[in-house]
């Protein structure tokens, strides 16, 4: 998951005054809180704090640098409270440093005091922490059902849009996750994996980025892909009693599957799940029998060939 692991982020107060100026600042260290401590891309942290109520009506600037860098870049900004306390929402886009920095204030400094302020005794910058925010996918594109002569395509867009991240896409099988195959975003956060129908056949699948400098790692599921395999069908009345002993409203008959067990059908574009709920059918070679309400579903009439995911 995603962590912003302190809850104290560096705040750096000014004090200007005749024997100490603006290019020699006292620090002083404030304490600020963040919430919540787990963020992922798109969703806010608040942060707040205190500092000196002489203070009150200036603006507080929040900024951001990736670490090792020196370059801070702007989040936003709160507006000190007449009691010194203020608070932000703010929305990073990416892992980095968090700090506060408040604006110089012109309240002069007894120079008796100011004396007694060198450099070895002002107080030290607060550690600044690392805010680690996760990239996220949007909704993953996939095909719940796929003819056998065809690929499985998978697709969507992870966030924040960067080019030349790399995707996996993974099945779930006996030992959990594995990868199927892999690709990489365009230049708007886009992606779109192929695989064959084999490999994802009957498995839950997910997309899945194993995190970079800028995000954190993040996954989404991807639905489930049955395979449809082309099988002889005809369909029948299934006025009376049913072999299974019970009647499904899309109900079709086959020699050996357990009652129960549902399968997809495909036939003339049209896509349904239906439910064995009767034995046979013993003639022609055939592997199915749809029922008057699977056929009429389908389309189907007569004798012809339906793709099942059985």
């Amino acid at each position: 998951m995603l962590a912003v692991p302190a809850s104290a982020v560096a705040f750096t107060g000014v004090t200007s005054s005749a024997a100490q100026s603006d290019q020699n600042p006292v620090q002083t260290p404030i304490n600020l809180q963040v919430a919540p401590r787990h963020v992922q891309y798109g969703r806010g942290v608040t942060i707040s704090g205190t500092v000196p109520a002489a203070d009150a009506g200036q603006r507080v600037l929040l900024q951001t640098a990736a670490r090792g860098e020196s370059s801070w870049h702007s989040l936003g900004a709160a507006t000190v409270g007449a009691t010194g306390r203020f608070r932000a929402r703010v929305t990073p886009r990416r892992t980095g440093l968090l700090r506060a920095v408040a604006p110089a204030t012109t309240t002069a400094v007894p120079a008796s005091r100011a004396a007694a302020v060198s450099p070895a005794r002002a107080a030290a910058p607060a550690p600044q922490p690392t805010v680690t925010v996760g990239a996220r996918f949007t909704p993953a594109h996939h095909e719940s059902a796929v003819r056998s002569t065809g690929p499985v395509h998978v697709g969507g867009k992870l966030l924040p849009a960067q080019p030349g991240r790399r995707v996996r896409l993974q099945g779930r099988g006996p030992h959990g996750w594995h990868t199927l195959t892999t690709g990489r975003t365009g230049s708007r956060g886009g992606y779109r994996l192929s695989v064959s129908p084999d490999a994802a056949d009957g498995q839950q699948l997910r997309v899945a980025f194993g995190g970079d400098s800028r995000n954190a790692r993040t996954t989404r599921p991807a639905g489930r892909v049955d395979v449809l395999h082309p099988e002889l069908a005809s369909w029948y009345e299934d006025a009376g009693n049913t072999a299974c002993g019970f009647h499904a409203g899309l109900g079709v008959a086959n020699r050996t599957l357990p009652c129960g067990t549902k399968v997809t059908f495909s036939y003339g574009g049209r896509t349904v799940n239906a439910v064995v709920d009767d034995r046979g059918p013993y003639a022609g070679g055939r592997e199915w029998d749809l029922n008057q309400n699977t056929a009429a579903a389908l389309g189907f009439a007569g004798v012809g060939t339906v793709w099942s995911s059985q």
